[in-house]
């Protein structure tokens, strides 16, 4: 799995913020160029768990399951470290769209295709916090 692509126009030194249960770090022009060519908005970064490289500390649906934004289930239990993850992630989005930048996020393992990723609107007034989670080979075109 890679760490999941986080694509804005927002300025901001991702790699400066406090402390979370995540981190950013820049996306260099060597990296893929196929997935460099996937990605619109000028600022790049990997969207890295707290313990690095992939994005499997965070609420993930794999694909071939429903792909449905939902709380999480008594009869299907989550890693508490990765659901607060999700939640803090989802702040900063949320933050990042209420200042007016666009922010895409694709989540994609390694040896993919690009042709596999699929586009999808996500508005974060219609999606809360609780039930925010990362599809596999989904671009999130996010939105307030």
């Amino acid at each position: 799995m890679l760490p999941n692509l986080f694509i804005t126009t927002s300025p901001e030194d991702l790699s400066d913020l406090p402390s979370k249960p995540f981190h950013f770090q820049p996306i260099a022009e060597k990296d893929d160029p196929e997935i460099l060519n996937l990605l619109c908005n000028p600022v790049r970064w990997f969207l890295q768990c707290q313990y690095g490289g992939c994005n499997c500390d965070f609420r993930h649906l794999a694909e071939g399951n429903d792909m449905e934004f939902a709380p999480p289930a008594d009869w299907c239990p989550e890693d508490p470290e990765a659901i607060e993850a999700t939640k803090a992630v989802y702040d900063i989005l949320s933050e990042m769209l209420a200042k007016g930048y666009k922010v895409d996020v694709v989540d994609l393992w390694v040896n993919n295709s690009l042709e596999s990723i699929v586009e999808i609107d996500v508005s974060l007034s219609k999606v809360n916090r609780d039930s925010f989670r990362f599809f596999e080979n989904r671009k999130y075109n996010l939105s307030i």
